[in-house]
């Protein structure tokens, strides 16, 4: 019923998936919500998501729509993941990131929520349902450290050697010698081209 919240919980464990939650915006008749997890890459999907994979999972709320973006407000989706993985694999809980296709992988706001022996339990925000992927996403982490390897380059350029000329001498010496070189290499063109004729 539009105006109510829905929650549609998966208690048996079957899948990685432990709970979908939304704001219905509209009203539908008998709605489904199914929660596929796949052996790999979604065929719906064209390319794989950025960071380490840990489940490719569709998720499927009704079948006229229900699921859209348009259907719904303040969308969430309870997932866990094995502490097994997490250690194998070395992985940083804080960057575990649930990503979301919609014409292209963008990242989900991802908190975690608890934690038990085996798995980690995590909440993940969304505005519709198709999808996903459980991800070690460290674009961010790659970003911020290359925004401060560019800083620091700044600081390097503008400090002690940067302004007196070291970075920009160079240029400038270049500047120079092309604005030499290409008029006298002009001239012995055009020496050249005017002896053949004579």
């Amino acid at each position: 019923m539009g105006g109510y919240h829905i929650k549609y919980e998966f208690p048996k464990n079957v899948t990685c998936i432990t709970y979908i939650e939304y704001d219905a915006e509209r009203t539908f008749r008998r709605t489904t919500a199914i929660a596929e997890v796949l052996k790999g890459k979604s065929t719906l999907v064209p390319k794989l998501p950025s960071g380490r994979i840990y489940k490719h999972v569709n998720i499927w709320v009704g079948n006229s729509g229900e699921g859209l973006p348009t259907s719904l407000q303040n969308g969430s989706i309870g997932f866990k993941v094995e502490k097994e993985w997490i250690k194998d694999y070395n992985v940083n809980e804080s960057l575990i990131t649930l990503q979301w296709y919609n014409n292209s992988w963008k990242p989900l706001p991802t908190e975690k929520v608890s934690e038990d022996g085996n798995y980690v339990y995590f909440d993940a925000k969304t505005s519709g349902y198709s999808s996903f992927a459980i991800t070690e996403y460290q674009e961010g982490n790659i970003q911020k450290t290359l925004r401060s390897l560019e800083s620091e380059g700044q600081s390097l350029l503008n400090g002690s050697m940067g302004q007196s000329g070291v970075v920009k001498k160079p240029m400038e010496l270049a500047k120079i010698f092309m604005i030499i070189a290409l008029p006298l290499f002009a001239l012995i063109v055009g020496y050249g081209v005017l002896k053949r004729k004579i």
